[in-house]
């Protein structure tokens, strides 16, 4: 009979087993450690390590192998072994008679083979083969951008997912085009000042600014209209670009921008987007006072109001403007009452003549601009030309230099002293010397003497630089008249 050694212990593959069944092997560790109880006394340590794993295997496997461990032990008789048989010898034969049972009572099921590893490794119930494999492993990388957003829009699972709107037909797209084009030639519907038009419109304005209480602020106010409501706005600097687009329609007459076009240290980027809403036709058709003082204005951006058809007060002090920014402001002569360029040191002498054009101004501020006497003397003689009624406020420097014009002249010269330019040609020497001396007391400047051609030239100027001089002292003071001193009788 042939013997079979024990099951090889295959370290790399647990399952390998060669020829020898796991029931036959535990039917055979059962009956060794049967026999073996009797002999309890000369037991080695081995062997009650190997009767130990038995009972633990036995146990373990005593639902699964019930069947098939009571048959082989049917068959296999412990009165028919020899008691001299080693535990190979009880292997070997319970081996053999499973085998016999096997091949008499059903065909030997297949094992099925299986790759142990995709790295070549042996197959699942063989024996490993000692190998070393040399090669490597080969690591790619992939760089990939790291999305701090979505690439699909994230809904909420709380609320219900909105059903597919139908496909719009050609007559809703017709009457979409319609209602846009609409919006822009006359802006978005406002509603009344009712109550109930009023509503609305408040309702509206919050939806554009979130979390700032306004529908509850704008509740506060005294009296509900589109023109507190334009106020408060403006005096907390509420004015961007969707609020002053709704209110375009309205029937407000008068807007400040100062707040809500402030520069804020460059925080306030959208301020300079709030100009050419004006430009968009049918926009503040009602408007009739408009102010940005304080804020950072462009020369050309003043281009956006020259179609506010009611503009009658227009607040440009401290803006940084130019000359260029006066003569945009000409277009608005047909309506404009009062200007106001004060603090803006860039306009000097060249912008008078649109000054001028600006013919019915009622009130004009030029202080701390760069406007100097010249400017100022061509303003008076058109505005006493034109018998215009105008309020003006003029430089310091220029105020000043009226304020003392006897210390530049004599400002009231008497016979026969000559006070008309026109007469001077006709004056002797003498007459000539006699008054350039009489004006060099009060400016020590003047010189007296001089060819007779000289003389004239000299006193020509001093006598028309007087008669202007006092044209801005009447334009400031609003007299009625000039102070022409004297009389025209000439001195020979």
């Amino acid at each position: 009979m042939p013997t079979y050694s024990l099951p090889t212990i295959d370290e790399n593959n647990p399952l390998y087993c060669p020829a020898v069944t796991a029931s036959s092997y535990l039917s055979s560790l059962r009956r060794q450690a049967h026999r073996r109880n009797s002999r309890a006394q000369s037991q080695s340590e081995n062997d009650k390590k190997l009767s130990s794993f038995a009972r633990i295997l036995d146990k373990a496997l005593q639902e699964g192998e019930r069947e098939p461990l009571r048959e082989l032990s049917q068959l296999d008789d412990e009165s028919t072994l020899p008691s001299s048989y080693t535990l190979r010898e009880n292997l070997s034969i319970s081996v053999e008679r499973r085998t016999t049972v096997q091949k008499t009572s059903r065909q030997p099921l297949k094992r099925k083979r299986s790759s142990f590893s995709d790295l070549g490794g042996p197959p699942k119930y063989a024996r490993s083969i000692e190998s070393v494999h040399d090669s490597s492993f080969d690591v790619t990388t992939r760089r990939e951008r790291i999305q701090y957003f979505p690439q699909k829009p994230q809904y909420s699972p709380f609320v219900l997912p909105k059903k597919p709107a139908a496909k719009p037909t050609l007559t809703d797209d017709l009457k979409a085009k319609v209602r846009g084009l609409e919006d822009q030639l006359y802006g978005p519907p406002i509603g009344t000042e009712s109550p109930r038009g009023i509503k609305p419109l408040i309702q509206r304005l919050d939806a554009l600014m979130p979390g700032i209480r306004l529908q509850e602020r704008l509740s506060k106010l005294p009296e509900l209209s589109h023109q507190t409501i334009a106020d408060f706005l403006g005096e907390n600097g509420l004015l961007n670009v969707r609020v002053v687009t709704i209110l375009r329609t309205s029937e407000i007459w008068r807007l400040a921008m100062a707040e809500s076009m402030g520069d804020e240290d460059g925080l306030n980027l959208a301020g300079q987007g709030l100009l050419p809403v004006f430009s968009k036709p049918n926009s503040f058709l009602f408007l009739s006072e408009l102010s940005f003082s304080g804020t950072r204005v462009q020369d050309f951006d003043l281009v956006h109001i020259h179609h506010l058809p009611r503009l009658v007060t227009l607040l440009l002090n401290n803006t940084g403007i130019g000359n260029e920014a006066v003569y945009h402001i000409v277009a608005l002569k047909r309506s404009l009452l009062q200007l106001s360029i004060a603090t803006n040191p860039h306009i000097d002498d060249d912008a008078v003549p649109a000054l001028l054009l600006l013919s019915k101004l009622s009130f004009l501020t030029i202080l701390d601009t760069s406007v100097d006497m010249p400017g100022l003397r061509r303003l008076a003689q058109v505005i006493f030309n034109d018998n215009r009624v105008i309020d003006i406020e003029i430089p310091s420097a220029c105020e000043h230099y009226v304020d003392n014009m006897a210390a530049h002249y004599l400002v009231d010269p008497a016979p026969p002293l000559l006070d008309n330019a026109a007469l001077v040609p006709d004056l002797s020497a003498a007459a000539l010397k006699r008054n350039l001396a009489a004006h060099a007391a009060r400016n020590p400047g003047i010189v007296a003497g001089g060819t007779k051609p000289e003389m004239v030239a000299r006193l020509r100027c001093i006598l028309e630089t007087r008669t202007m001089d006092l044209l801005v002292r009447q334009m400031i003071q609003g007299g009625d008249s000039i102070m022409q001193g004297g009389d025209d009788s000439v001195a020979r």
